[in-house]
């Protein structure tokens, strides 16, 4: 997404000799990461745990300060990597910025295609292991994926959107 946001912000980036973290586009990137991404992984980590980590962890067993860790890491790695590629709009090189973008879109397609089985069961760690007691997805996963993947599209969309709305505003100015 930080790789989208700074595609969209490219006339800014490009124009104003503000640091990348000063920008609007860093602001409202910042904001889509602080008030939709991370609540959309704190939900599923507290209320789907042990599948939301692909049953790698028992996430009852994971102190709570490495779990806060965890999400500090993932919001620093989304503000890292829009600072990142915004540097290399900054620098003319998109095409390297659309490689990264599409090599995410790929890696997210190979979690979903590599691990099939982890994520049609749902269940605790420990059922997962011993192979009892696991549901098909659906219930209130599938309702929880569905509002937050919904939320997550929707605000992904309205932020690219108000990135590159901002950019014709200050074209015109």
């Amino acid at each position: 997404m930080g790789a989208a946001a700074a595609l969209a912000a490219e006339h800014e980036l490009c124009l104003s000799p503000r640091p990348v973290v000063l920008s609007d586009s860093f602001a409202a990137f910042a904001a889509f990461m602080l008030l939709l991404l991370l609540p959309v992984s704190v939900y599923f980590y507290v209320f789907h745990g042990d599948w939301f980590m692909l049953y790698l962890v028992d996430v009852r067993r994971v102190p709570s300060a490495l779990a806060l860790f965890g999400f500090l890491t993932e919001l620093a790695i989304g503000l890292f990597g829009f600072a990142l590629a915004a540097a290399c709009v900054r620098n003319q090189h998109n095409s390297w910025v659309m490689t990264t973008l599409a090599g995410c879109v790929i890696g997210a397609a190979a979690v979903v295609a590599v691990c099939p089985d982890r994520l049609r069961a749902v269940g605790t760690l420990r059922q997962y292991q011993g192979g009892f007691g696991l549901a098909p997805y659906g219930g209130a996963l599938l309702q929880g994926a569905l509002a937050m993947g919904g939320l997550l599209v929707v605000g992904g969309a309205f932020l690219l959107f108000r990135i590159r709305r901002g950019q014709t505003r200050t074209q015109r100015s």
